[in-house]
């Protein structure tokens, strides 16, 4: 029994929209990873893992090369964490994953669209400016809110720096979504012109 292009063509995007979406659950996950270690670890021991926090470098120990900034971060475990800045710490990555759950619905709804052969309906327009805001607001204001979060806990543990690391990808990212969100919107148009004349 012989299969239609067709029914190999449905049988291909079904497939190919399944494996999109649930790569992007997998990308959710990974963000929820972090904030759940944090908050069992502090559960049963009382202590948190920090990330990226400030070290003073000295010139000489890069080992074979050298130091430029003076400045490297690193991971730190530090007991007798309070709750309120274990909530302050919390906020950050649940924010994010937050954000990382809404855009992988906008983006599963999205990918339906164009497997059902409307792309350019309005709705995937605001989508994808939703997603856009999403990667040009929530990682620096993240960042913001855990540096902040992490200064309070070293400076509580007798050891204070301030460091907030921004990632331009994210806003590079953010832009080029835009970008399509816009060419999307000018296809949204011509669709309406379009239907119009028919």
């Amino acid at each position: 029994m012989t299969t239609t292009p067709h029914r190999d063509r449905l049988r291909f995007d079904r497939a190919d929209r399944w494996v999109t979406i649930v790569l992007l659950w997998l990308v959710v996950g990974a963000a929820a990873a972090y904030p759940l270690f944090v908050a069992l670890d502090w559960a049963l021991r009382r202590q948190v893992t920090l990330t990226g926090v400030p070290v003073e470098v000295d010139p000489g120990a890069a080992g074979a090369g050298q130091v430029v900034s003076g400045v490297a971060d690193a991971h730190v475990l530090v007991g007798g964490v309070s709750a309120a800045h274990l909530a302050l710490l919390l906020l950050a990555p649940v924010l994010t994953v937050a954000a990382a759950v809404w855009g992988a619905v906008l983006l599963s709804r999205f990918l339906q669209d164009l497997a059902a052969g409307t792309p350019f309906a309005r709705a995937n327009v605001r989508r994808l400016r939703v997603i856009a805001l999403l990667l040009l607001l929530v990682p620096p204001v993240a960042g913001a809110v855990y540096g902040a979060a992490r200064a309070l806990i070293m400076d509580q543990a007798g050891a204070p720096g301030f460091l907030v690391t921004v990632t331009p990808a994210w806003l590079v990212a953010g832009l080029l979504v835009a970008a399509v969100a816009q060419a999307f919107a000018a296809g949204a148009r011509l669709q309406d012109d379009v239907d119009g004349l028919v």
